[in-house]
């Protein structure tokens, strides 16, 4: 017996001491406010999980219960992610409402559980925003700079919250003060992202690291408020000096000298939300009017200036009566902290890239996708418009009618089609990563209202005016300065040309939107029903198309959120 205690005991003191240090570990961390341990040690043990069932689960097949059991697998791997997101806050619940706007390609099971994470961001006490307030302002307490100072926030999100205060001059301003553990927390969160990307990428053989890089250089920026300081000056300068926009679109100004890189201090504005239609009518502010100001002052971002706003979500779009014109209204733009710079030769590319869609210009359109590493242009084209592309026609109509073995035979092959889309990931415009979440929130926005505006339609023609930003002719083509008087006039005759069909073109879009609004009107006075406004026809054609060409079975209220 004692030799057997002599052989155990050390690998048992070994134990012991391992378990008790693990243990001391865990108590300390718990009582810190990033709680690196607990967090880190969540997420890899859920991702390993995750990835070991899907790896061993997931076995698509033609017979009848592998749908219910590949939609059992998903609905359990959805929650298990999603609680970590949900658990650990923080940048997680921004990495989870990113993966949530860009989930289209997701099983429903993800898309459900996405739109929970916009209300995950608890507020933080106001001893906690005290000790930040004084740490970054040499021991001051916010009574000493401000008059009034509301204790309660008015709205928290995933890395700050927002309180409402007074000046001493008797401005209200806003006073957002960023959580205290999202600093300490951002090395280890991102450097968790990035190795589980890489390790599904192994795993499943599918290109998704290649936009880390992007992605993580972005998140952090949003954490520095002196960035979005500078973010929201660069806004408002170029919205001051497009005179297309000026006055109808405000930012409001910041404070530098009361702002720090956690405290940012800016104009008080009242407003009502973008999409919240029963306030906007109660206000008597015109919606179609609001509406059509923030596609236009986005679409100029876009094709325009290429600095765009990343995260223009109904709570960052507010609409107030005009203050100098009677019966028009002001949309206000709030929180740039997400904000990407297009290269001048990506912006100049995309312009072209809207211009050829309408024109149906395959040459082209073949040509900048295959510049930037794209091999299927017309599945890229249905994904820039958010509605179904064929080059033989503006709209596609076909309709689903797709079996259990279609659609296996699709999800089977959905792999090879995603890899082969994009062949070279170096080529790839990282700008169109948040180019598209920019389209996509704004779309949603106008679907909320019922589709008051023509998206596509405004969207195009600014693409148009972001050609004519140099010298060029009016379809965006440059001049040659040493061209004959006959080759300009020819270069100019068929460049108006061009102008004329792309109008014509844009004429029977507004054609069709204004016969969908004809219908939906026609409906209400004679039935007292809603129809489908013009963004949910194209939503339906495009969703027709994703389950005919790929299998993949949209929610209906994915984009709710």
């Amino acid at each position: 017996m004692s030799a057997l205690w002599a052989r155990v005991r050390r690998p048992a003191r070994l134990m012991l001491g391992t378990s008790m240090l693990c243990a001391g570990m865990y108590g300390i961390d718990a009582r810190t406010e990033a709680q690196l341990i607990q967090r880190n040690v969540r997420t890899f043990y859920n991702g390993i999980a995750l990835a070991v069932d899907y790896k061993l689960n997931f076995r698509p097949s033609p017979e009848p219960d592998s749908a219910s059991r590949i939609e059992s697998l998903h609905e359990r791997v959805a929650n298990r992610i999603f609680d970590v997101f949900e658990r650990n806050g923080g940048l997680y619940i921004k990495i989870g409402q990113v993966i949530g706007t860009q989930s289209a390609v997701l099983p429903q099971a993800y898309q459900r559980r996405a739109r929970r994470l916009y209300d995950a961001a608890p507020a933080l006490p106001f001893e906690v925003v005290e000790r930040v307030f004084r740490e970054d302002f040499n021991g001051l307490h916010p009574s000493q700079v401000f008059s009034e100072f509301e204790m309660l926030p008015i709205a928290s999100a995933s890395i700050a919250q927002v309180h409402r205060a007074r000046l001493h001059t008797g401005q209200v301003v806003a006073v957002k003060i960023q959580k205290p553990a999202i600093l300490k927390q951002m090395d280890w969160d991102l450097l968790a992202f990035r190795i589980l990307l890489r390790v599904y990428e192994k795993l499943f053989d599918l290109p998704l690291s290649w936009s880390s890089d992007y992605i993580e250089k972005h998140i952090r920026m949003e954490a520095d408020f002196i960035s979005e300081a500078s973010n929201t000056d660069r806004a408002r300068e170029y919205f001051d000096e497009e005179p297309s926009l000026k006055d109808r679109v405000y930012v409001p100004k910041v404070y530098h000298e009361i702002s720090s890189k956690r405290v940012l201090v800016s104009e008080w504005v009242d407003g009502v939300q973008v999409t919240d239609k029963q306030k906007l009518k109660a206000k008597n502010l015109d919606l179609d009017r609001a509406m059509y100001t923030t596609i236009e002052a986005f679409s100029s971002q876009i094709f325009r200036s290429g600095f765009v706003h990343g995260d223009p979500h109904p709570g960052n779009v507010l609409v107030r009566k005009h203050p100098t014109i009677k019966k028009d209204v002001q949309v206000v733009i709030i929180d740039h902290g997400l904000y990407i710079q297009e290269s001048e030769q990506f912006r100049l590319e995309y312009c072209r890239l809207w211009e050829a869609l309408f024109m149906l210009d395959m040459d082209t359109m073949n040509r900048i996708c295959k510049s930037w590493g794209i091999q299927d242009s017309n599945m890229f084209a249905s994904i820039t418009l958010q509605k179904p592309f064929s080059p033989n026609k503006a709209v596609h109509l076909g309709q689903a009618n797709l079996n259990m073995q279609d659609i296996y035979e699709l999800q089977v092959s959905l792999k090879e089609r995603i890899k082969d889309f994009l062949k070279d990931q170096a080529l790839f415009p990282r700008e169109l990563i948040f180019v598209s979440r920019n389209m996509n929130i704004v779309r949603a926005n106008n679907k909320a209202l019922g589709s008051p505006v023509n998206r596509i339609n405004v969207m195009a023609r600014w693409a148009l005016r972001g050609l004519s930003k140099q010298h060029r002719t009016p379809m965006g083509e440059d001049y040659d300065e040493f061209a004959t008087l006959a080759q300009k006039m020819k270069s100019y005759l068929y460049s108006t040309w061009r102008l004329w069909v792309f109008d014509c073109t844009l004429m029977v879009m507004s054609i069709s939107f204004w016969l969908v609004r004809l219908r939906d009107r026609t409906n209400k006075l004679l039935y007292g029903s809603d129809s489908q406004g013009f963004e949910e026809v194209l939503d339906q054609k495009l969703k027709d198309q994703l389950q005919q060409q790929f299998g993949i079975v949209i929610d209906e209220s994915l984009f709710d959120a």
